[in-house]
């Protein structure tokens, strides 16, 4: 359920390119010195630099957190997870829309090493642990900052809102959040998920003439029901996450557990991230 970033076709995950504003494809609004995130116009721009990119070349992003088991008030250390997210956003009449896919991977938080299987503390079962993430989708930022998703999810409920920006000295931080329950049919409850993402970026280089992305420093925290695949059944508690993570990464700073994983599984993602996406973009 966490949402992701970019993609150009044919570049390496070692390549500096990844991570490179490409001008030409700028949208034309340049930075004059003045930091504007009080009208609708300078919110929406903000924060798109700071999540994703003025320009319609790849972003890649990416999460490393820690996950707990919370049972009435006690939080138990479980497992690991690390995502990485590539996209691409383009400036639509209404806003911007993204094309997105992410890749996780649940880890091992002492080695490091993606889990194949995972002794379930509560149960004592021994669970098949997946590949995490989700498929490429497309989402927009309306002018208002209102997200949307493109093809309705039936059963899903959904609440989202990008909260004031905080603003002191150079330093620059604004808070995405939603909330969400998906109900699957014959299932006794819906499954929910709520996530946090505080973005961290500098004055300096939101103000940058014709700067059309920055890299923002995220902190990240969620709250959600067990996981299917951990097989609790009706056992009380929740799951709850918190993390650090980048968008508009170097792809020199995807976590190594990530790195070695997606090599050893998907090695497509780190040589050719953007056939993912491509058909999607393509679309329009």
């Amino acid at each position: 359920m966490i949402d992701r970033r970019n993609v150009l076709t044919g570049l390496s995950v070692t390549g500096s390119l990844l991570a490179a504003p490409l001008a030409a494809r700028s949208t034309g609004v340049k930075g004059d010195g003045v930091l504007d995130v009080s009208s609708a116009e300078g919110r929406l721009r903000n924060f798109i630099m700071m999540r994703g990119a003025l320009d319609e070349g790849l972003i890649t992003s990416w999460v490393s957190a820690r996950y707990y088991g919370v049972v009435e008030d006690r939080m138990d250390p479980l497992f690991a997870v690390v995502s990485a997210v590539w996209s691409r956003y383009r400036q639509v009449a209404d806003g911007f829309e993204a094309v997105n896919f992410e890749l996780a991977w649940f880890t091992d938080p002492l080695t490091g090493k993606a889990l194949e299987t995972w002794d379930n503390p509560y149960t004592g079962k021994t669970c098949k642990v997946p590949t995490g993430g989700m498929p490429p989708s497309k989402i927009r930022f309306g002018k208002d900052l209102s997200f949307h998703i493109a093809r309705e999810i039936p059963g899903l409920q959904m609440e989202h809102d990008v909260l004031p920006f905080d603003v002191r000295g150079d330093d620059v931080w604004v808070t995405e959040r939603s909330r969400t329950a998906l109900t699957f049919p014959g299932a006794a409850r819906p499954f929910r998920y709520s996530e946090s993402n505080t973005f961290h970026a500098k004055r300096h280089d939101l103000t940058r003439p014709g700067a059309t992305r920055v890299t923002s420093e995220v902190s990240f925290t969620n709250v959600c029901s067990w996981r299917p695949w951990m097989e609790m059944g009706d056992r009380p508690g929740h799951l709850t996450a918190t993390g650090i993570g980048r968008q508009n990464a170097s792809p020199n700073s995807l976590p190594p557990a990530f790195v070695a994983a997606t090599q050893e599984r998907r090695p497509e993602m780190l040589t050719n991230p953007g056939a993912i996406l491509q058909p999607l973009w393509d679309a329009g």
